[in-house]
């Protein structure tokens, strides 16, 4: 029969390690980013950066809990049934990971339809998922017993509730863009085959570990089963803003057995940023 620390702290450990590497793949990315996309606007450049510096905390403060956990307070049942800062850290950064991350593909929104009131529904509710984790947080080191946790609970359920519904709301208004752009041109309508594909698949992922995260903080608040979900996350977030943006190095579309396209509208945004009055085809 597994012990009851096995129960709430094993699914927190395995996150851990998960998350682990996220983060490697993450440090990769960034890699990738600063060395192919060095012209890129420096505000791009910074963001990233941003990025990686709250991942890099998130992934600290994670190690760090479950360290003191196992190792300075082995054997000793008290540590295992409070949280504290480290832990109380985690939606925090949860949030303001997440909303950055949500941020940015408002933009993206903004870039490709033009339309300011879908930009700003995404915007409104991204802060409020970020607010509501931010208040968990705040929460968790008021609270400190894991048993206690339903007391806060409406706070988190407006935290995941909101960043699923930010999730399912980005991936279908750029999924219903971009399958609208579909030109008949065979260069052209792959490169967009490729965005969708990799909008609803970062999309959908992110979705499914925050609706599974809900139910269990939900269903059993006081296990904490929750918690190795939260751990992995951010993680979701920050690598599928830059798959997006290092996408760009394989994206333009190259000739064709009987097409030649020319995208000029890319700049150095990411593959989303298509503009079809600006795309240029012609035969051979």
């Amino acid at each position: 029969m597994s012990s009851p620390i096995a129960i709430t702290h094993g699914p927190a450990l395995v996150g851990i390690f998960l998350a682990c590497i996220l983060y490697g793949i993450m440090l990769l990315q960034c890699f990738g980013f600063w060395t192919h996309f060095s012209k890129d606007r420096m505000w791009l450049k910074c963001y990233v950066g941003l990025l990686l510096l709250v991942d890099t905390l998130s992934t600290i403060f994670a190690m760090w809990w479950i360290y003191n956990l196992l190792v300075n307070n082995f054997a000793n049942l008290n540590a295992f049934a409070n949280a504290d800062w480290l832990l109380a850290a985690d939606p925090a950064l949860v949030g303001i990971t997440g909303t950055c991350c949500q941020l940015f593909f408002a933009w993206r929104i903004k870039v490709l339809t033009g339309k300011w009131w879908l930009t700003s529904i995404v915007t409104a509710l991204s802060i409020i998922s970020g607010l509501a984790a931010i208040g968990s947080g705040i929460a968790v080191s008021w609270v400190v017993k894991l048993a206690e946790f339903d007391k806060f609970q409406s706070v988190g359920c407006l935290w995941l509730a909101t960043t699923a519904a930010v999730d399912i709301l980005i991936t279908a208004i750029m999924t219903l863009n971009l399958n609208q752009r579909r030109t008949g041109f065979r260069a052209t309508d792959k490169l967009l085959n490729k965005i969708v594909r990799a909008t609803v698949a970062n999309g959908l992922l992110t979705t499914v570990f925050a609706v599974v995260e809900l139910s269990l903080y939900v269903g059993k608040p006081e296990t904490g089963l929750h918690i190795g979900f939260s751990f992995v996350l951010p993680k979701l977030y920050c690598n599928s803003v830059l798959s997006s943006l290092n996408a760009r190095k394989s994206g333009t579309p190259s000739s064709t057995d009987n097409t030649s396209s020319h995208i000029s509208g890319v700049h150095s945004l990411l593959p989303g940023d298509i503009r079809l009055d600006r795309i240029h085809s012609s035969s051979l």
